[in-house]
């Protein structure tokens, strides 16, 4: 829950709450106790910050360059070498010789609760991803879930270990759908070779009933700069907020899910269709390390080996993306190098300002330029302290960060032959689809029909917007990336 850094809970009136039922109606304000008058301030306050500044990766190819798009799921490029918070386990029925999900079979977990939604993919700590299959059937006070493995040839059945009571799962990069036919699920809130990527189809629902549309609540939200008390107005920008988070960390974290023989195991069980997903950042990448404490020597070694032999990598643009906890580390390598080279002492003015009594100490290293002409960039990924994967990730000992706040990954964003290296691709006419399922029920969004006689699409007094997707982030020279894991053992 919320709140747990607050010693003292008798100042505390009531938690924030998680509703995880997908569907809102007035009975969601009054369980959230969002209509209870007489509080001091009528503005909310945001004890986490503000979250609409967290997808880099969506900026630096879509936003900044524009997304190609492509006619097939697969697609192909030429290539040279030298790329919310989580559930926890209640029980499961395994043990002993058990191999839950072997040969694409289903399987079962009671999480404590039903946050995690229909069709997403959801990850343990260690890394074992799995899709949920169907809506899980409540038991007592707990949930019943039934999933099935991902394919990815890491894991041929769900280690016992990740189904032990205690161990957190949460989702990882939104809700992967087949290519046509699929259904609408919920939210809650040296020589040239070849090589191949598929897009990835994700879809997102919200789901409305009576006149939710219209109910205010108590305190005021700030929504686009304006202040407002209608409550529709805060859901739908958690709504949105949630979908770009969903399709930023499949970009980094979705894993190629078809075989060497081209077939994909991963299938809709309500249509039989399969499920594309496309190769994310992370399983692009083909050099990894690890690090306990990060030096200067550590990151001129690993670069020069990754990068080194190739004719036309001078000069590269090299991003580090990685969590508050990495910049730091960051931060001690270039100034232990600095003072270990004499130049801090001469440099002192670059760091300390002020005089007298105001004196103040700062100053932090976000750039390394490399002996071989590589320029490094230190770009913040909110996503590794704030994201999915932080939610389940252990502490660190010292920090109390999350460990993927450590995490940092070094991505070429070179331009070569007038190409950037990392690029954007969706299906044509299918970057981005909103439909909407109207029923009774007023949506936030402006259509035809929404005043007076309504053309409607279902009897039942609710409306369904749906949202989907097709994307895939390609890594044309990913043999220039590389990945560095903080391992404290």
């Amino acid at each position: 829950m919320a709140f747990t850094n607050i010693e003292n809970t008798a100042k505390v009136v009531y938690h924030d709450t998680f509703d995880g039922r997908g569907f809102t109606d007035q009975n969601s304000l009054v369980n959230a106790l969002l209509t209870k008058p007489d509080q001091l301030d009528p503005v909310l306050t945001h004890l986490m910050g503000r979250q609409d500044k967290q997808f880099p990766l969506s900026f630096l190819s879509e936003g900044y360059e524009g997304s190609k798009g492509i006619q097939d799921v697969q697609y192909t490029y030429d290539v040279i070498n030298k790329l919310d918070k989580a559930d926890i386990v209640i029980e499961s029925q395994y043990s002993g010789s058990d191999k839950p999900g072997l040969n694409n079979t289903n399987f079962f977990v009671t999480f404590k609760s039903n946050w995690l939604k229909t069709d997403h993919i959801i990850e343990s700590q260690n890394d074992v991803q799995a899709r949920i299959v169907s809506r899980p059937v409540q038991v007592g006070l707990y949930y019943k879930y039934e999933l099935q493995l991902m394919y990815d040839g890491r894991f041929s059945s769900c280690p016992l270990s990740e189904l032990a009571a205690g161990t957190p799962w949460a989702m990882v990069g939104g809700a992967p759908v087949s290519e046509s036919l699929s259904m609408g699920n919920e939210s809650n809130f040296v020589a040239p070779g070849k090589m191949k990527n598929q897009l990835s189809f994700l879809r997102k629902s919200w789901r409305l009933g009576g006149n939710i549309s219209k109910k205010t609540v108590e305190c005021k939200f700030n929504v686009g700069g304006k202040q407002t008390n209608l409550w529709i107005a805060f859901e739908q920008w958690q709504f949105m907020i949630k979908w770009k988070q969903s399709i930023e960390e499949h970009l980094w974290y979705s894993r190629y899910n078809r075989k060497a023989d081209g077939s994909i195991p991963t299938k809709d069980p309500k249509t039989g269709l399969v499920i594309p997903i496309g190769a994310g950042v992370l399983d692009q990448i083909p050099n990894n390390d690890t690090y306990s404490k990060l030096t200067a020597r550590k990151v001129k070694d690993v670069v020069r080996d990754v990068m080194f032999g190739a004719s036309d990598t001078e000069n590269m643009d090299v991003r580090l993306f990685t969590g508050t906890g990495g910049a730091e580390e960051f931060d001690d390598a270039m100034k232990d190098e600095a003072k270990s080279m004499g130049f801090i002492a001469d440099t002192g003015d670059k760091f300390v300002t002020g005089s007298g009594s105001t004196l103040a100490l700062g100053g932090y290293f976000t750039q390394y330029h490399h002996k071989d002409g590589h320029k490094i960039t230190v770009q913040h990924l909110p996503l590794l302290d704030l994201g999915s994967r932080a939610n389940k990730a252990p502490r660190h000992p010292k920090t109390s960060l999350p460990m993927t706040s450590y995490e940092m990954y070094f991505i070429d964003m070179s331009v070569y032959d007038g190409q950037k290296n990392v690029q954007m691709y969706h299906q044509e006419g299918r970057a981005m689809k909103t439909g909407i399922l109207q029923g009774m029920a007023d949506t936030p969004y402006s259509f035809s029909g929404n005043k007076g006689v309504i053309a409607l699409g279902t009897e039942q007094d609710a409306s369904h917007i749906h949202f989907m997707c097709s994307k895939s982030i390609c890594i044309r020279r990913n043999t220039h990336c590389f990945t560095l894991k903080c391992d404290l053992a």
